[in-house]
């Protein structure tokens, strides 16, 4: 594949490292999945999909890429949010610090 590609057709804000912008600091909303990992936003830019050791790895990384597909046709991190929590409704959506998330990982 050619760079013209990414040339006539520029992504809207998003990079490979990121489906939404943001980092996981101050008020929001997370939903530990435990095939998938803890999704989480911030109800304004940010939301991503964080790790669990009991994740499918597979079934997770179909998830983010679904999360890139959602941000580049322009689909708001909440509406992503709730779209996909509702998906998984059995589990429960937390309110509060981020910072409590209880992600299997950390960001530094």
């Amino acid at each position: 594949m050619s760079n013209k590609f990414l040339i006539d057709y520029p992504l809207k804000d998003v990079t490979v490292g990121r489906r939404f912008g943001g980092r996981p600091e101050g008020m929001g909303r997370w939903q530990r999945i435990p095939n998938l990992g803890v999704l989480w936003t911030d109800d304004k830019d940010a939301l991503q999909l964080g790790i669990l050791k009991s994740q499918d790895n597979k079934l997770a990384n179909a998830l983010r890429r679904r999360m890139v597909l959602m941000a580049v046709d322009g689909m708001t991190a909440t509406a992503a949010f709730d779209l996909i929590a509702r998906e998984n409704r059995k589990y429960m959506i937390m309110h509060g610090d981020l910072a409590d998330r209880g992600e299997d990982n950390f960001w530094p």
